[in-house]
Formats: C-alpha cells, structure tokens, sequence
C-alpha cells in the first residue's frame, strides 16, 4: 500500500541525513559552549543556519509531493518582488466587457485635451483572471495642470522660507524635490501622483455627444463621471493604486513589526495619505489617553473588592465623576493635537464650498461653474432631497430603530430565560456568557445591514459635495449605533436599575464586540487573501510549485489601439512570472477609515458612559487598542491594496460625533449617581425632591466646566499662531518683490525618472515646459488667511 505523501517527505528527510547532522551539530556546538565567547557567537550562529537549512529542504520536498502545497506556502512577498509594474493607477474590466466599450473608453482618456485627459495608459490582460487592464500613468504637464487645479500645496525650497504654498507651474522651480524610489529627483510623491490621475480621470464626465456615442453600450447620465459609473455598473471591476515596494516595506518595518514603537505618521502620511494617517493618529492618542482611566479604574476594581457598599458607593460616584471630566479634558487634547497635524502637513484649512469638486457620481446637466469656469453638473433642487429625506429617510430609520428594540428586548427575555435554567455555582455557570455573546453578533449583524440601508438612502438623497455625503452618512450610521450598542444597557441601567446586571451586559458586550471585530477585520480577510493567492498560483502553474521551472500558458494580451501591449514589461523577465498589479488586482480593497472610526466611537461610548459599572473596561478598550493599532496597520500594509490618498483637515464629523459622546457621558454618568441609589444611601436624610436638584445641579455644574474649559483652551496653540503669521509675513513679503527667477535653468530629465515615469508610455513633455504660459489664478498661500489670522488675533489677546 503507498504511504502518504507527508510520511513520505519525512523519510526523505532523514534519509537525506539533514536532521541527524543538525542534531550532531547541536552536540558539537554544545561541548564547546565553555569555549571563549568569540567561538559560542559563531556556534549559535551555525545552528541557526542548519535550523533554517533543515527547514527549507523539508518545504520543498513536502512542495514535491503533496500537490498544490507549494502554493498555499509561497509567501506573496515573492511575487511582489518579482516585476514591479510600471505605472500609478489601474483600471480592471470584467473578462466579458465589450471591446468597443474599451476602445471608446481608452481613446478619450489617451486624447489630448480637450477631446481627452492626455494620460497614457497600457494595455494589458492578466492572465490569471482573463481580464483587461489599463495601466494609466500622467505626463508631467498633466500632472502640473491638475496639481494647479486642486490647489496641491506643496513646501517651498529652504532658501526661500520652506512654507507650504499652493503649486502653481509657472514657480515649479520655487519647490522643493523629494526623491522617489529609484533616487531622481521629484516634484511629486507616489501618493500625490496617484492621487492627481484619479481626479483626472474622476474629472471625465459624459456630455450630451458623450451619451450619443455610448449609447447601446454603458447606461451613463448626463454629468455622472463615466469611470465611476462604469464601476457601479459593474463595466469596471476596481480603479486601484500600485503600492510602491520600497517604502510599503519601510513602513512594515518601522510601524507594523514595532509594537510599542512611537507610529511614523509623517511617513503614513507621506504613503496612504492625509485622512488615514489622522485616524492612526486619533488612535494612537485615544490609546494613550486611556491609560489613565484603566489605571484608575483597575485600582478601584481591586481596592473596593469585598468592601462594604458605602465604599463602593464612594468609589462609583468618584469614577462617574472622572469619567465626565476625563472625557472633555480628553476631547480638548485631541482638537489642539489634531490642528498641529494638520498644520504640518498642509491641510489647515480646506477650500471653500464653492471651490469643491462635485461627487464623482452625481448627475446634472453639465453647465460651466461661475467660480472655477469648469463644466460642472447643475445641483438639484434642494427641496427635492429634503422631501426624500423626511418622507422617506426618516420613516424607515425609525423602523429600523424600532426593529432594534424589539430584537434587544427579546435577547434579554432570552438572558432571563437562560440562567434561571443554569445553576448558580459550578462549571455549567459559565454558560451564562452565550445569550451576551448572541446579542454581540446580532448587533454586528443589524450594523452590517443597516450600514448598506443607509449607503442607499444617502444615494438617494443625492448630496452634490462629497463631504456632505459623508457627513450625512455618519450621522445616519452613528444614530443607528448608539442607539444599536447602548440601548440594551441604557433598559438595564434605568429601568431594571440593576447595577449586577449592568456590570455583566457591559463586560460581555465589550469583550465579544473586540474579539468579533479583530477576528472580522484583520484575521479572516488574511486568510481570505492567502486563500486567493493559492488559486492563483494552482490556476496559474498547475499542481507545481511556484519555485519549480515549468513553461508558463501562453498570454493571451488584448491589443486595444496599443501597438505595445505587454513585450516592454515581459522581454526582461522570467519565463515563470506574474506582475504586481495582477498580484494586486486579488488583494481586498479597503473600504476607508469609516468602519475603523466608528467601532472606536462605540468602545469610547462603553468607557465613558457606563464604565462606572465595570470599572475594568478602560483596562479592556486599552488592551484592544494595542493590539487595533497593529492590526489595523498589518491590514494596511499586508491584506488590502493601496487606498488613494485624501487631504482633509481633521477627522470631520467624527469630530463632533466625539463632541456628542462627551456632553451623553455627563448627563448619563449624572443620572446613574441618582437612580442607582448611591445618593440615598450616603445621605439617607433627602427627599426624592432633593435627590433630583442635587443631581441636576451637578449636572449643571459639570456642563459650565466642560463649556469654561473649551473657552479657556484655543484651538489653536500660540506656538502655531507664530508660524501662521510668519507664513503671512513671506507671503506679503514675496508680493512685493514678485516671483522669485529661476535661479539655473531647469535640466531635462534624467534617464532613470524616464524610466520609471514616462518609458513605457513614449511620453516626451518637457518637465517644465518653458514655453507655455500659466493661465489661471495667481499663486497664494495654501492656508486661508482671512479665516485663520482672527485665530491668530483672538490667541494673542488671550495672552496679552
């Protein structure tokens, strides 16, 4: 009878007399462990190396002879690092999408302008899915012209100040460079490259010849921008950014592998982008922040243990109270730390309203914008969304609502139910966790429905502005939540008024939420993506491993209008190979900082309000974030692809959703003094008249404290008033003297910057473009001075 392939390999491994000479070694090595130390360093090392070299010999000859095992042990590292692909952005289409769709399509974003956007773009089709892809790269004088569009701000050279101003390619040569992957030199990071092809192509919207032409083929409105249509339409798979190898692998040594090392936010920043980098940031100091109330609230857990009540009474007013003044000292922290950032990098202040580009799938009549004389879609009436918004919108989220009551109130007739079955002592006694553990996922369940119940009521109601959207979003979402998470503590807190209870349901309820959602977020799509990654390798080589050498299936590249499909990118490599974007195009997408954003809001939700219960739960949240910061980078950096990057000024709504949690935490940790009976039992001489004005009078008290505290904080620091005003003193100052010259004349491109930027795209624009004249507005400040200098005004008299 055969024997199984892995006993097998094992026999061929001790045949082979690898393990028997690394146990020699290790005898060897360990009777001259007495020897000098020099000798021992060069013991240990030799060890390691037979330890390693027994390792890899048996994963090839288990590769060998267990088919497909060799793929599901490849690392993707491998891959990776095998053809970097050449470009910023890649546009995938369904394997079935019709050709002339594509040809339409590639032949208005490679026209000059004004018939196209001038992008090049690259043809290719992965053979792996059997899809076509376009590698879309910008010219220079593209990139300069939409850097000059979004108001990029970008830092000046050092000799002139070394502020941040908005780029204007007339003073392209005031800018400071950085230097890209391959050392030249650059005006622009791969993040902010990225970012301008995507507006670029965001900024392709179907006109009226547009819809004649794409009749029959794609169902696109008038105004839509036609590449975020397709995508809804399912034309187009994903539009996704490459991850550039050298600083992704940087960043996985610096910020994922480091676990207690500071976060290099400057470099976060710099790779994924402003917005992410202000929620690890806002996590970050979140995370450090609780080691005040899980100290605390450990030494009042441990200290009050078997005292009487009048002690724990005492030690649950104390917390309730700390808890209030913890949470806006916290706030008030978070709003000056969040202005630091942003003032260093760049986002201080946001363009106005007006100057905003509208959401990529809104839909209007196209008519030219009376402020930045673009071809804009025309807003609908603004009657029309509040009609949706309060005859339907609101209707169903009271539903949804009232289906969260219902569901809670039968989770905890079924909690009731459940213990009075289980005995109160002994090993059976812990099953009383499950009806928690029930509720938990439930309540994950209704957030992931309802999450999609308010992506299409916000599509519905048709927000022109992308914040907007956004913001309308959190509030629907947020609504749902608190209402969602808090509302089976908020009936045990005040109407059963069962402090027990409420101790277990907010322990249970915490505790499950955080392992749920680590397990949901960073642990399941990894072994989802390696799970992809090995049918790629099987549906690629065969039952083979990817180490082996074996003639690849024969490409099957589209040639779509472009002479050079795929020879440029393939002359070079190895027969058995796969690009990065094919590796890539596997890999989740990340969905953004929302769902991130608004678990912290609900932990921070079961900190503040009701920890006074369960005086342990900031030593919980703090011990979650720990481990969140990491997972939440390690999901960043290895699970999902690459996010566009996004500038924004600070953490938007969440903001103000922190802001409502911190005035909830006063008046619920208030009324828990008053209705759990601590007042009535320390002072047994008040009337119930007297309870509530005492209880409502504190309440009072701590708002005015939380109110004097944001008037005699500034938002903004006198440190950063200084700089503001220095950064006005250069503007006035370059006003008067014009614009700097061009010291040197500007040396075209370098050999390598072609090669990494422009050589596979036959891109011949002159970096500088001397002879073209900037039109446009002239150049300003990045910051907004007239909203930022009364800042600066109202900062200096408070310290004068």
């Amino acid at each position: 009878m055969d024997q199984h392939p892995l006993l097998v390999a094992s026999e061929n491994i001790h045949d082979s007399g690898i393990i028997e000479d690394a146990h020699q070694e290790s005898e060897d090595t360990g009777n001259e462990e007495y020897g000098d130390e020099s000798n021992l360093e060069s013991n240990l090392r030799r060890r390691k190396g037979k330890i390693i070299s027994c390792v890899e010999n048996a994963s090839r000859l288990i590769r060998r002879r267990v088919p497909c095992a060799g793929h599901l042990m490849t690392p993707r590292r491998l891959w990776l690092n095998k053809i970097p692909t050449q470009c910023d952005v890649v546009i995938e289409f369904p394997e079935d999408a019709p050709d002339d769709a594509l040809r339409w399509l590639l032949s208005k974003i490679k026209a000059t302008p004004p018939e196209g956007l001038g992008l090049s773009v690259l043809v290719r089709a992965h053979d792996s899915t059997k899809r076509t892809a376009f590698y879309v790269t910008a010219p220079m004088n593209v990139l300069f012209k939409a850097a000059e569009e979004a108001r990029l701000p970008k830092r000046l050279r050092t000799d002139l100040g070394g502020a941040l101003k908005e780029f204007t390619k007339r003073e392209s040569h005031c800018f400071a460079q950085a230097k890209d992957s391959d050392g030249a030199n650059t005006l622009f990071t791969s993040q902010e490259r990225q970012w301008l092809v995507l507006q670029v192509l965001q900024g392709l919207r179907a006109g009226a010849s547009d819809l004649k032409a794409l009749q029959g083929r794609a169902q696109v409105e008038e105004g839509q921008s036609i590449v975020a249509a397709w995508q809804e339409l399912g034309l187009i798979t994903q539009v996704f950014p490459l991850h550039e190898t050298s600083a992704l692998q940087q960043l996985q040594s610096s910020w994922v592998r480091k676990f207690f090392a500071p976060q290099p936010l400057d470099d976060i920043a710099a790779y994924f982008g402003v917005k992410v980098a202000l929620y690890f940031a806002w996590l970050g100091h979140y995370t450090c922040a609780l080691c005040v109330p899980a100290v605390l609230g450990t030494i009042l857990y441990v200290g009050m243990w078997g005292r009487g009540q009048t002690a724990q009474d005492i030690g649950h007013v104390i917390f309730s109270l700390f808890n209030v003044a913890w949470a806006s000292l916290y706030l008030e922290a978070w709003r000056r730390y969040s202005v630091e950032l942003a003032f260093r990098w760049g986002t201080l202040s946001t363009p106005p309203e007006l100057l905003e580009p509208p959401r990529p799938l809104y839909k209007g009549p196209l008519e030219e914008s009376p402020v930045t004389g673009r071809l804009e879609p025309r807003e609908a009436p603004a009657w029309q969304r509040r009609a949706f918004r309060y005859l339907v919108s609101f209707p169903i989220i009271g539903l949804c609502l009232v289906l969260v009551f219902v569901v809670m109130f039968l989770m905890l007739r079924l909690q009731d139910w459940w213990d009075e079955k289980l005995p109160e002592q002994g090993i059976f006694s812990c099953l009383s966790v499950i009806p928690k553990v029930l509720l938990a996922g439930a309540i994950t369940l209704m957030d992931e429905a309802y999450y999609k119940l308010a992506v299409w009521l916000n599509d519905r109601e048709s927000y022109r502005l992308q914040s907007k959207y956004e913001n309308h979003l959190i509030a629907k979402v947020a609504l749902f939540q608190f209402v969602n998470s808090f509302l089976s503590l908020f009936y045990i807190a005040f109407y059963l008024r069962d402090q027990d209870k409420l101790k277990e349901q907010l322990a249970g309820l915490l505790i499950s939420r955080q392992i749920i959602g680590n397990l949901r977020e960073s642990a399941w799509p990894y072994l989802v993506e390696q799970w992809k990654l090995a049918k790629l390798s099987f549906k690629m080589w065969g039952a083979l491993s990817p180490t082996q050498e074996a003639p690849p299936p024969p490409s099957e590249n589209k040639q779509l209008g472009d002479s050079k499909s795929s020879s440029d990118c393939t002359s070079s490599t190895p027969k058995r190979s796969i690009n990065q974007a094919e590796i890539e195009s596997s890999l989740y997408k990340y969905d953004g900082t929302f769902s991130d954003h608004l678990e912290m809001l609900v932990q921070m939700g079961y900190v503040v309000l009701f920890s006074s219960a369960f005086p342990l739960a900031g030593l919980c949240a703090l011990a979650n974030n720990l481990l969140e910061i990491r997972s939440d980078a390690f999901k960043l950096a290895h699970v999902h692809q690459r996010p566009f990057g996004q500038r924004v000024a600070n953490i938007g709504t969440w903001q103000n959703a922190l802001g409502m949690l911190g005035l909830a935490a006063v008046i619920v940790n208030c009324a828990l003094i008053g209705l759990s009976g601590q007042v009535s039992r320390l002072w047994p001489g008040l009337t119930s008249t007297q309870t509530v004005i005492l209880i409502v009078a504190l309440e009072h008290v701590m708002l005015g404290l939380r109110s004097a505290l944001t008037w005699l904080l500034p938002e903004l620091p006198s440190w950063l008033a200084a700089e503001i005003a220095r950064a006005e003193h250069c503007r006035r100052e370059m006003q008067c003297k014009g614009p700097s010259p061009r010291q040197t004349p500007p040396s075209p491109p370098s050999s390598t910057s072609l090669s990494h930027h422009d050589q596979d795209f036959n891109s011949s624009q002159d970096i500088f473009d001397r002879n073209e004249q900037s039109v446009g507005r002239p150049a300003q400040y990045y910051y907004d001075l007239s909203k930022i200098l009364p800042l600066v005004v109202n900062q200096h008299k408070q310290l004068h």
